[in-house]
């Protein structure tokens, strides 16, 4: 149980700083193919570390 709880809470914190990762590349890109792709991907980080923050 202590493992699954460690693995459950290395993925949040993952998703977590990928999430921010993507934002902040995403304030200083100039191309807005890029930006609209980053944003994909936050948004997609943002809902996993929102669904594993539930499980913690």
């Amino acid at each position: 149980m202590l493992l699954k709880s460690m693995l459950i809470k290395g993925k949040y914190f993952y998703h977590v700083f990928q999430q921010r990762h993507n934002e902040l590349l995403q304030q200083d890109c100039l191309c807005e193919e890029l930006k609209t792709e980053l944003k994909v991907k936050a948004l997609y980080h943002n809902s996993k570390a929102i669904e594993l923050g539930t499980m913690i």
